[in-house]
């Protein structure tokens, strides 16, 4: 009978072990000298020169519109870069090119604004202007089932931050 006494008592132990969970913690800590935070923010605004209506196109002609990036922020160690991207409606893929140059738009494209951001060595602070010409040019051989269908332009300029 004692032996059976025992046994329930050392399964009843193991019951309650097994249904409480058995678990460990450790903890450490660690004091560290404070350093200095900095915080901003930064934007850009975007003004399109004779606003955002773009001008018709057809089969050998290029399009532009000049654009003045401006950067906008308040706080210290603010550095960025630019990026910019151009897209058209679908049925114009093949028959139309685009790109993003650094210049005003009254003469030859200047170069074009880095895949990697503008500019390549440095940053752009706030208070900084980019002037860009996004050119949109259709191919002399493109197909007249495009006569009449819009070409939907869009240019989408990103900045993004760059270390000190």
């Amino acid at each position: 009978m004692r032996r059976v006494l025992l046994g329930v008592a050392a399964g009843a132990v193991v019951a309650l072990a097994a249904a409480t969970g058995v678990s460990a913690y450790w903890q450490a800590q660690q004091t560290m000298t404070a350093g200095t935070v900095s915080a901003g923010n930064l934007d850009i605004d975007v003004a399109w020169d004779g606003g955002t209506t773009w001008p018709r196109i057809g089969p050998g002609q290029t399009i532009a519109k000049r654009a003045t990036v401006d950067f906008v922020g308040s706080g210290d160690s603010l550095r960025a870069v630019l990026t910019g991207s151009t897209t058209q409606a679908s049925a114009f893929d093949g028959y139309v090119t685009s790109d993003i140059s650094l210049d005003d738009c009254t003469s030859d494209p200047g170069p074009s604004l880095p895949s990697n951001g503008y500019p390549d060595t440095g940053s752009l602070l706030p208070g900084d202007s980019v002037t860009v010409c996004v050119r949109y040019t259709m191919a002399s051989d493109a197909p007249s089932s495009l006569q009449g269908q819009d070409l939907s332009p869009s240019a989408t300029f990103t900045i993004s931050q760059r270390t000190p």
